[in-house]
């Protein structure tokens, strides 16, 4: 019933489209670097007319916190499983100038976990979220970015996030 109603299109990112050609855009099945790279490339997105829908592979905080720096603002999340993970889709529209531009605990957790509170799967999003953020720690060299990602994985297993 929506065959009529839905193009798909093969092409570099949102190449393929022209500026106000589309209003609602999916981009699925991908990493975080390469969506933020396909916003990237075009910037005629970044108006509030346009609706998109991402279903990032990997990365997803990273999307989300590229998604703000960008002027994006979450709509809404909802997780999904599949093939035993905890993937999330995200609904997100420009709305004008980047509200974020450097990284602060103020906003680590809307970036870890989203839009995902008070859903059947997101204390095990949660869990697989803090997973992720250990081993992104190991990482870390000694300093003050290992101490603030020391003190977020601290609340997080004091249960001070949703």
């Amino acid at each position: 019933p929506w065959a009529d109603k839905i193009q798909f299109r093969l092409g570099s990112g949102l190449s393929v489209l022209q500026p106000g050609e589309a209003t609602e855009i999916i981009i699925a099945g991908m990493g975080a670097e390469t969506v933020l790279e396909i916003l990237d490339a075009a910037p005629w997105v970044r108006n509030e007319q346009y609706n998109f829908v991402f279903v990032p592979a990997t990365k997803h905080s990273v999307l989300r916190k590229g998604l703000a720096q960008r002027g994006f603002a979450l709509k809404s999340e909802t997780l999904c499983r599949a093939a035993g993970r905890l993937y999330t889709v995200i609904n997100a529209q420009p709305v004008g100038e980047a509200f974020l531009t450097r990284s602060t605990r103020l906003f680590a957790s809307a970036w870890l976990c989203g839009k995902t509170q008070g859903q059947p799967e997101a204390q095990a999003y949660r869990e697989q979220q803090l997973v992720k953020l250990k081993k992104y720690r190991l990482g870390l060299a000694p300093g003050p970015q290992a101490d603030g990602v020391d003190a977020l994985i601290q609340e997080m297993e004091d249960g001070l996030w949703p």
